[in-house]
């Protein structure tokens, strides 16, 4: 197999300098470089500098893939009016994820490593998918987050007996970024599953969030906007919900469970999923069954008209209804035991349209 990466750095806040633009060209003379991306595709060698020095000092999203199955994206966002507290909860020491303070920035580097090499038919999910987790986070939406804590649960970096940090509300009821995180990380689906148990329904709050702004004090009105002013490129919504959210937090959470208490809940979730799929299966399978009774019934009032209406259609070259018919009459040879009647009538049509070979190619592949 030959070596194939892929590097991929986007610009969100602030485009980047011609200077800038100067600088990554001395990196790579092959990359493709805009004021507002950098991208590059390795089959030899690889990136000549460091992703996350790259991204601290130019860009605010990066992606890398291999085919043999790393995997990672980093996001860099503004230290100031994050809760620092309950992001570093959710990057456990021991990774695989990681969370690095420099200076004002925060760097989450969210990490696959050491896998299977993926499908390549199921492509990695593209940065533009991923992006908007950083929004959701500066927004105070965890939920990115804690995901990074559960793949850290899954690859056994977290004890048994630690407690899982905050649950943010809404796991049962992923973004569309989220739901490529938990792709990304590969995270169980039964493990999430157990992460959402017991949750309540998510309510929308953007009606109770306008209220609060407009009842906001003349003063707070006033020193918001200010912010905007002396600060245009900052996320002035997400900051206001932020706060909003802050003031307005439920007053009681679920209680944190431990890693043990998680994985039981995420047995006992994956048993429940596999008895209500085996039970669809079987519903399914039924239902099938009942199907081709009735057609069987139906085929059985004449069944030498549906001997030529099958030989009209081979004749016609309308194999594939054919090939059903064909099938049909099989298995109302098989109720009714008499096989070997079928297998006499089908060598004879065989003798009569023996030109027809996309039939009768097409009859020896479903078997």
């Amino acid at each position: 197999m030959s070596e194939h990466q892929v590097y991929e750095f986007v610009a969100l806040d602030r485009p980047l300098t011609a200077k800038q633009l100067v600088e990554l060209r001395a990196i790579s003379t092959r990359a493709e470089i805009t004021p507002t991306r950098f991208w590059n595709e390795y089959h030899r060698g690889g990136l000549m500098a460091d992703p996350a020095q790259l991204l601290l000092r130019y860009f605010d999203a990066h992606l890398y893939h291999s085919n043999w199955g790393d995997r990672w994206l980093m996001l860099r966002l503004p230290r100031e009016g994050l809760d620092m507290k309950a992001l570093k909860a959710c990057f456990p020491a021991r990774g695989p994820s990681t969370l690095t303070v420099s200076g004002t920035s925060v760097l989450l580097d969210f990490q696959v490593r050491d896998e299977e090499p993926p499908d390549e038919e199921s492509p990695p999910a593209s940065l533009a998918a991923l992006v908007p987790l950083r929004t959701e986070l500066q927004r105070g939406d965890l939920r990115g987050a804690y995901l990074a804590w559960l793949g850290a649960v899954q690859a056994g970096g977290v004890a048994s007996s630690a407690k899982e940090p905050c649950v943010p509300e809404g796991l049962g009821t992923l973004s569309a970024a989220q739901q490529a995180l938990v792709a990304w990380l590969r995270i169980d689906e039964d493990l999430l599953a157990a992460a959402a148990h017991g949750e309540k329904k998510h309510e929308d709050d953007s009606r109770a969030f306008r209220a609060w702004v407009r009842d906001l004090a003349p003063k707070d009105q006033m020193r918001w906007l200010l912010r905007a002013v002396d600060a245009p490129e900052r996320p002035l919504g997400s900051e206001l919900l932020r706060a909003f959210r802050a003031e307005h937090a439920p007053a009681s959470h679920r209680p944190a469970r431990t890693v043990h208490e998680l994985q039981a809940l995420m047995v006992a979730q994956r048993a429940a999923r596999e008895r209500a799929e085996s039970a669809r299966a079987s519903a399914a399978t039924a239902a099938a069954m009942r199907r081709l009774q009735r057609r069987l019934t139906a085929l059985s009032r004449d069944v030498d008209g549906a001997w030529v209406r099958l030989e009209d259609r081979v004749a016609a070259s309308e194999y594939d209804e054919a090939v059903k018919l064909a099938e049909d009459l099989r298995a109302l040879a098989a109720r009714d035991d008499d096989l070997a009647g079928f297998a006499a009538r089908f060598a004879a049509l065989r003798g009569r349209q023996s030109r027809r070979r996309g039939f009768f190619d097409r009859w020896k592949l479903r078997d």
